[in-house]
């Protein structure tokens, strides 16, 4: 076309049929660009690199390749002469090696006066934020308030020297405090059971120490699957479970925070419905002022909250909206004393003071059988919510974190943490989106948030005698409403029924079943929805674009056709043994569906998503193969990747099938079962003249064989459109036999004529130089963007008058032609109408 751009490949021109988004300066006309590729040793060069990776992602494979390559003695040989010279990388010295480990020795070279400053000030925020939040969190857990303070301080130090986030804040977090108070309560001997009362209250000291070897396990687990590559165990709790799971443990967090608020005891439960049974049946003993104070607390620190992130002067308020209320909740019972005695608002009181002690030795090894389940768990959602944190920051700011070394850093401060007094901890969201939001630059900011909690533990912990209990209740319940995402599972029913159930049955579970049981319940019918889905590999089922050798998938081209007796399907995943003989049930399921209306001769399998088989499923392929085969159907595999096509090799499988039966495009493997197709009948019309005596034998034998190769195939007169090839255009391919003069100008009429504008076409002659194929990429005028379903439809039915070239065009669109094959001397033509 006039005026047409084009991108220069080689030496060869493109039509760039695609609109630019982005212009830069001015485009002469006929300008063309030209995609440069690398040279001959670069492309070597990258092809060894990207080999490199990939023999690194697969620790496994890695492995005994080298254990292979010693057996048998090859060394590498890129430093051999004949060997090209590669370009040498930079050697890692034991300093880089230690400081991609300890990021200590990365992030404090970088510092500069507005990095400490930016620090220094988010680090104190959030350290003001988190005393409040880390008695809270250890109360929560069953653990004595300092317990929460200690692992607000060690860990976060620790996490400073080995992290790589920069704005993350590690420490105690409400979903692990829950699954901390959840499985260890009751895992104490007899001698700490007394009726009406927790394990905790009444053994203190052994549930602290359960606490330690819980965090302990975790670091070990984390630090264990860190160097073994473990990561990807995470994708199994995918959104919807953690989600519901959140959702459900929240609530319950919430609960436990209610006996606080109404000024009695009520007995701490996982379930739900013993939390509310328990509230309804003892709703006369409500006081009547720590509600009215807890409420107003709860209150101002939702209000606060609203405020500082609606007015940006006010952000500050934000964070610091825990402390205001914790200040003023102990001024007023420090000024009014009458509060505790006579309202029956309880206070802190006394919280010891000091460095964190050792608590090694009250690991009761012992005991990890009962500790190791809670452990697991606890490991699972902490990484989970802190790589999903450490992430999402890392990307907002411009960085890039590893997942493994992340998971070392949080074990490495389980681990330390564990042997001072700490429970398990991990990245906490709203910390983190505090250190963020006031600007943290490095982990230096994780160093003065744990200096910060240093000193609170040495000095300042009498200041909190006077803390009054509700205001901590209100600040953890101000913290988990936000996590109720009631709005989430609106938003999955629509999406998706499979993960909307996951999400209820996650939700429903941790409230109902408790938290431990609930997350496993959901985390095994997540797996039962992978393995569903994998056993049951989506079978495609593939159409050609008429006018084009493009085939697509039957529900995605709302345009297509079918080829005579032949069925086209896409194998959707991997065969292997759990799903070789579902795909097997689908084809022959299939091909009896389609007995009556389009009788298979021949099946083509798509193998383009098939990246890997197993023995079994060769075992299957060849059943597949062999029981088509005695149905008098041939089978023919098109796009065969190379690690498949090895394992057929080597499984026997190609030689079985025949190499002839393999094609690199969907459109080679129809073109050969058509020619297949002609030459079986033409050679059975022969064996049937020879039985019934129209030919004798010597003159059936003098017949020569029928060499398929010799016959051509073409397409018939056809027309197509397609919503899906391109971004902005509807395309429109028409196939002629015979070429009809003037027919641009009839077909541009017609489209003028239906509100159509034309942006490009393009005309090539087909393989018969008499005919041509015409793609024309059109927009509706109206509407400026792709022809719908009904303005296609009014295409197909127009009528230009009966003596128009576009008359007889037109009328293409409504009976499809098939392929026609032509022989030496014998010719088939398709159903429909010809030009």
């Amino acid at each position: 076309m006039a005026g047409m751009h084009g991108v220069a490949i080689g030496s060869g021109i493109v039509p760039q049929w695609q609109h630019d988004e982005v212009f830069i300066g001015k485009m002469e006309k006929g300008e063309s660009i030209e995609i440069l590729t690398t040279s001959e040793d670069l492309t070597i060069e990258q092809r060894e690199i990207m080999q490199e990776r990939q023999l690194i992602s697969n620790p496994i494979k890695a492995c005994l390749r080298s254990c292979v390559d010693s057996l048998n003695g090859v060394v590498d040989d890129s430093a051999t002469p004949k060997a090209k010279p590669r370009r040498k990388r930079k050697e890692l010295t034991m300093m880089d090696k230690v400081s991609k480990i300890v990021t200590l020795f990365q992030w404090v070279p970088q510092l500069t006066f507005h990095k400490v400053r930016a620090d220094l000030v988010a680090g104190l925020t959030v350290g003001v934020m988190v005393i409040p939040q880390s008695m809270s969190y250890g109360a929560i857990a069953g653990l004595p308030y300092i317990n929460g303070m200690y692992s607000a301080c060690v860990p976060t130090l620790v996490y400073a020297l080995f992290g790589q986030s920069r704005q993350l804040a590690v420490g105690p977090v409400a979903m692990v405090s829950l699954l901390i108070e959840a499985g260890l309560n009751g895992s104490l001997g007899p001698e700490c059971d007394v009726p009406g009362k927790a394990q905790y209250e009444v053994c203190t000291s052994e549930y602290v120490g359960l606490a330690c070897l819980a965090a302990a396990l975790v670091g070990v687990m984390q630090v264990a699957a860190s160097l073994l590559k473990l990561g990807f165990l995470v994708t199994f709790l995918g959104h919807p479970v953690i989600s519901g799971f959140t959702s459900g443990a929240a609530i319950i967090i919430g609960l436990s925070q209610l006996k606080y608020m109404l000024g009695y005891d009520i007995p701490k439960s996982q379930y739900i419905y013993d939390t509310i049974i328990n509230v309804a049946m003892n709703i006369q003993e409500t006081k009547p002022m720590p509600l009215l104070l807890g409420v107003l607390w709860l209150a101002y620190l939702i209000t606060n909250k609203q405020i500082a992130s609606r007015y940006r002067p006010l952000k500050m308020l934000g964070p610091m909206g825990p402390l205001i209320s914790c200040v003023a909740g102990t001024v007023l019972i420090w000024a009014w004393p009458d509060m505790s005695e006579k309202y029956h608002v309880k206070y802190v009181g006394e919280i010891p003071s000091g460095l964190f002690p050792l608590s090694i030795d009250s690991w009761q090894l012992d005991k990890i059988p009962a500790v190791v389940g809670t452990a697991m768990s606890a490991c699972l959602i902490g990484y989970m919510e802190s790589i999903a944190i450490g992430k999402n920051l890392a990307n907002a700011n411009g960085y890039e974190i590893e997942a493994g070394q992340e998971m070392l850093a949080l074990g490495i401060s389980n681990l330390v943490g564990a042997a001072f007094s700490c429970y398990p901890v991990t990245g906490s969201f709203s910390r983190s989106a505090v250190n963020n939001s006031t600007g943290a630059q490095t982990q230096l900011s994780g160093v003065i948030t744990a200096l910060v909690m240093l000193c609170t533990l040495l000095f300042l912990t009498p200041l909190f005698y006077h803390l009054p209990k509700f205001a901590l209740a209100a600040i953890v319940m101000n913290s988990v409403i936000p996590l109720v995402a009631l709005g989430e599972a609106k938003h999955l029913f629509h999406v998706k029924k499979h993960d909307f159930l996951l999400w209820v049955t996650a939700f429903l579970g941790t409230l109902f079943l408790g938290v431990l049981m609930g997350i496993m319940v959901a985390v095994g019918l997540s797996l039962t929805i992978v393995i569903y889905e994998s056993a049951r590999p989506q079978i495609t089922i593939l159409w050609r674009i008429p006018g084009t050798s493009i085939y697509r998938n039957m529900k995605q081209e709302s345009s297509g056709t079918f080829i005579q007796n032949v069925f086209i399907a896409r194998i959707g995943s991997s065969l292997y043994f759990a799903n070789a003989s579902f795909v097997k049930d689908m084809l022959l399921a299939h091909v009896s569906d389609l007995e009556l209306v389009n009788k298979t001769e021949y099946i083509v399998l798509e193998m383009t998503p098939v990246i890997s088989v197993d023995s079994s499923a060769c075992h299957v392929i060849k059943d597949v193969v062999n029981d088509f085969r005695m149905r008098g159907m041939q089978v023919a595999f098109a796009m065969v990747g190379n690690r498949v096509e090895k394992t057929l090799r080597k499984a026997g499988l190609k030689k079985f099938i025949g190499d002839q039966w393999f094609f690199p495009t969907v459109e080679e493997a129809v073109q050969y079962c058509v020619k297949h197709q002609h030459a079986r009948r033409v050679q059975d019309e022969r064996s049937s003249r020879a039985a019934s005596g129209m030919i004798t034998a010597e003159e059936e034998a003098s017949v020569t064989p029928i060499d398929i190769s010799t016959i051509q195939v073409h397409c018939g007169n056809e027309i197509g459109f397609s919503n899906d090839l391109h971004s902005n255009c509807t395309m429109v391919f028409i196939s002629l036999v015979k070429d009809v003069p003037m027919i641009m100008s009839e077909i541009a009429n017609v489209f003028k004529k239906n509100q159509v504008s034309i942006i490009r076409a393009q005309i090539d002659p087909s393989n018969d130089e008499s005919g041509a194929k015409h793609i024309y990429f059109v927009r509706s005028i109206r509407s400026d963007s792709k022809l719908t379903g009904l303005e296609i439809s009014r295409l197909r039915e127009d009528r230009p008058p009966q003596h128009s070239c576009a008359f007889r065009w037109f009328l293409l669109g409504r009976v499809l032609i098939g392929f026609r094959v032509q022989g030496s001397g014998f010719r088939v033509q398709g159903l429909g109408f010809r030009v």
